[in-house]
């Protein structure tokens, strides 16, 4: 019955020989569409493209009975540039569609050009159009939609002529990431550190120890968690677990683990290492976490081959270690909802951040294009809001997004899927047994589209069997609500109406069954983050129950105070359930007379806390100001932690762009007591002066130093399809991340000259770098199945017929060609300056034989 049901529903949308023998229009692969970018206009924020449709099919395109339809992210379409005798309409968020006008005719095997300008540069390939589909609609009004099989994006122009001459962004070809790395240079292995994040203190003996193939793990009660992935993981690198058992022995080829009692003077989550020929192998935790941290730093001393081959005896040095974390909360956040990723790639991520002893996962559930929890009462919150493909009306599902194309189910693209009950509860014991608190975000009251739709489901379905109590209580909207507003996402339709009850309802009905869900995995909700961010100005403005509500309520003033409202509400719901409140900085915030941001008094101290990601213009003393006002704050710096950015500017690096461009080093060199000196700074091209940029805004009182909790990456997931491409946009980011929370301020950070503490920071930059390259990179080829990071393209320059080359990360191989040819892993390996002639291919490439995007250098 549940298939036959599926069918149905997937049919409608989904033309196939099926049920149609002989369609009346082209099939999916008759169709073929392509695209180019023809370039950014000389003057003014705009860009020309084109689309180029090519009717292959014996059917006729003619002035009605088909739309084009197409996601793309970015400005909108000028509609007055439009060729090709058709319309470009935005539909919603970055859906447009493409509909004949009266005098259009494709006749078949013809084609035509669909012309037009857009708002904004285009600089990056990732911005183009995605997953196009055709929507044919037949004389009974009966619409059947189809994927464009053959659909071509054609290479972008040379780089010279998508960064202009005269600009202030330079190039981003091989001669200038040589000058970034400029400065970067491969260190003797026996100089460079071992772990990463760097520990407080190291003391190496000079000895070495042994650990053979006697290997004992003996630990205090109570630890059988961590003395069995102890275990499991010196058997990847010694082909064979050692014997696991309760003791107090020490000696010689024995591990030793202790947490409590022996350490009283340590706090929870630091640990004592010390590793001597004679004495063996303690680990000493101010808890379990300490203890798990402990074993971390142990394992990341292991020789990094035998991660690849293992080694029946394994040596490392003798040292005695000493290290705590600088931040409680080292945390990292995942965007499920605007593109789906399975449980295997959550978990996968779980494992890694715990391997550089980060401990807090925020996992964002809920947005615009999707809600991924199966709540077990509403369930067309999965449904539907679970669910995006062509739809009519979005009651059977949402409207695609980011490519996902017209198939709703799942498997389909990247659009549909969910967590199911049991796979959360299961992802919440996996992260606690990884010393990982998993803190859950239903973001409200922008973002909700998603859920707004699918109560409009339950809603119609209730009222058709005249159920109209049960049907209002949990719809989400004012029905009747003409504001106008565009959200962040260019969405119309996002916010719930905050003036009425079932809101509120809905979203304590939600967390009650998180909170079971917790329970059942054995473990404590505590924090719940409500997202909070980017409600757009015009919200509720229009609406009728709204104007009631003011009516009874004159004290809230006006539609713009009414979001300080709902999160007063929502604090007093969770906080009766023993939880803290988190969200985006908006929740702890309310306009001024001007319309600025301030930190609101009236939630200060009450158990709120805001993650700040906004510190650009106006906003950049953002954090400290609510920091200063009292609030424990969470940074999440757009400017260095927004990990969805690409690496770089060239157009071949996947991600966003709008608040800068995100690599390892620029988590690495943050400071957090004094952002403003690596917010812009310490930037890749045209450096500024901070003390100019900033002045006149509030910096961080010393006394609310406290304040600042701990820091977090952001990884949304727009771009991000599927495991392999979210753990390219993370590693090796997230190796400066952990850096920086678990190191926090450095002494380089508190350099007043911008010159001296640049030289320092990069001085420090280039030891940590080669860690990566040498240790790091390697070791990710192989712990846990292997990471698909990022590796970085070469510098190269040709100086007097010579090459010279440069890498991000010294220690990983550059191979390099001379006749035209991409390199592989056999090509020449670049070991210094060398002559040669013409134009030279160059790329980076790991102990897999992955290679980097090329670079290329050519001689005068």
């Amino acid at each position: 019955m549940k298939k036959a049901l599926v069918f149905i529903q997937v049919s409608i949308f989904i033309l196939s020989c099926t049920h149609i023998a002989k369609p009346d229009h082209p099939e999916g692969n008759e169709v073929v569409l392509e695209w180019e970018f023809i370039g950014n206009q000389t003057s003014g924020r705009q860009y020309s493209a084109a689309f180029t449709l090519e009717n292959k099919s014996e059917h006729t395109l003619g002035n009605q009975g088909w739309e084009l339809f197409y996601n793309q992210m970015g400005g909108g379409i000028i509609q007055e540039s439009v060729t090709g005798k058709v319309t470009i309409a935005h539909v919603n968020g970055d859906l447009f569609r493409i509909s004949p006008n009266e005098d259009f005719l494709l006749e078949p095997g013809q084609s035509v050009e669909i012309g037009y300008n857009s708002r904004g540069r285009m600089v990056n390939y990732y911005f183009s159009p995605v997953g196009p589909y055709m929507v044919y609609t037949d004389a009974g009004g009966k619409q059947g939609a189809l994927a464009i099989e053959e659909y071509h994006i054609k290479p972008f122009p040379p780089l010279e002529e998508i960064f202009m001459t005269g600009r202030s962004v330079p190039v981003p070809d091989a001669a200038w990431i040589y000058g970034l790395n400029i400065q970067q240079a491969l260190k003797d292995p026996a100089h460079i550190g071992q772990i990463i994040p760097t520990p407080r203190n190291v003391e190496y003996t000079g000895n070495t120890v042994i650990l053979g193939e006697q290997l004992m793990i003996h630990s205090d009660q109570g630890l059988d968690q961590e003395a069995g992935y102890l275990a499991s993981m010196l058997e990847q690198t010694m082909g064979k677990a050692p014997m696991v058992m309760q003791s107090t022995a020490r000696g010689s080829n024995i591990i030793r683990l202790i947490s409590g009692v022996e350490t009283e003077g340590l706090i929870t989550e630091s640990y004592h290492l010390s590793a001597d020929p004679d004495n063996g192998i303690v680990i000493a935790g101010g808890g379990s976490a300490g203890l798990f941290y402990g074993i971390q730093s142990l394992l990341a001393m292991l020789p990094v081959e035998a991660w690849a081959t293992p080694m029946s005896t394994l040596k490392i040095r003798a040292v005695n270690i000493t290290d705590k974390p600088a931040f409680a909360y080292r945390g990292m956040h995942l965007d499920i909802a605007r593109n789906y990723l399975e449980p295997n790639a959550i978990k996968k991520l779980i494992q890694v951040m715990a391997f550089y002893k980060m401990n807090k996962l925020h996992l964002h559930l809920s947005d615009d294009e999707g809600w991924r929890l199966e709540i077990p009462s509403l369930p067309e919150l999965t449904e539907i809001g679970g669910h995006r493909g062509h739809t009519a009306n979005q009651r059977d599902h949402l409207d695609p997004a980011y490519g996902s194309g017209p198939d709703p189910s799942k498997g389909a693209g990247h659009g549909s899927g969910f967590l199911t009950r049991k796979a959360f509860i299961e992802i919440l014991r996996f992260a606690g047994d990884h010393h990982i608190e998993v803190i859950p975000e239903i973001n409200f009251p922008g973002h909700a589209r998603a859920a707004i739709y699918s109560m409009e489901t339950r809603y119609d379905r209730l009222m058709e069997k005249g159920k109209e109590e049960e049907a209002l209580k949990y719809r989400l909207i004012d029905p009747d609500d003409a504001s106008r507003y565009n959200s962040a996402q260019n969405f119309n339709d996002n916010v719930i109406c905050v003036c009425q009850e079932a809101p509120y309802l809905f979203y304590e009905t939600v967390l009650d069954e998180v909170m079971r869900m917790y329970e059942e995995a054995g473990l404590t909700l505590k924090v719940l983050h409500t997202g909070g961010d980017e409600v757009p100005r015009g919200s509720w403005t229009d609406s009728p129950v709204c104007k009631s509500f003011f009516e009874s309520h004159p004290e809230i003033g006006t539609a713009e105070n009414l979001q300080a409202y709902f999160e007063g509400r929502l604090l007093e719901i969770i906080d009766k359930k023993g939880l803290q409140m988190a969200g985006w900085e908006e929740i702890s915030l309310k306009r001024d007379g001007e319309g600025r941001w301030v930190p609101n008094p009236d939630f200060a101290g009450k158990n709120m806390m805001p993650y700040v990601w906004d510190n650009q213009n106006d906003n950049a003393d953002l954090g400290y100001r609510l920091a200063n006002a009292g609030y424990p704050v969470i940074l999440c710096n757009v400017t260095n932690f927004y990990f969805d950015f690409a690496y770089s500017h060239h157009p071949l690096e996947p991600g966003h762009s709008w608040g800068g461009y995100i690599n390892t080093k620029r988590a690495f060199q943050f400071i957090p007591y004094d952002f403003f000196k690596s917010t812009l700074a310490d930037r890749y091209w045209n450096p500024i002066d901070p003390a100019k940029e900033f002045e006149g805004l509030e910096r961080l009182k010393p006394e609310a130093y406290k304040n600042i909790v701990g820091i977090q990456g952001e990884l949304w997931s727009e771009f991000i399809k599927g495991g392999e491409m979210l753990e390219l946009f993370y590693l090796p980011k997230m190796l400066g991340l952990a850096e920086r929370a678990w190191v926090g301020q450095t002494g380089w950070g508190s350099i007043e000259n911008v010159d001296s503490r640049r030289g320092a920071m990069n001085a420090d930059w280039n030891s940590f770098a080669n860690v990566i390259g040498q240790r790091e990179l390697p070791r990710l080829d192989h712990l846990f199945g292997g990471y698909n990071y990022r590796l970085p393209p070469p510098g190269a320059v040709i100086m007097d017929g010579k090459l010279h080359a440069n890498i991000d990360f010294p220690g990983l191989e550059i191979r390099y060609t001379t006749d035209g040819s991409e390199p592989v892993s056999d090509s020449p390996l670049y070991t210094g300056p060398v002559e040669v002639s013409g134009k030279v291919q160059l790329r980076s490439f790991d102990t897999r034989d992955r290679g980097s995007r090329v670079s290329e250098a050519e001689s005068d």
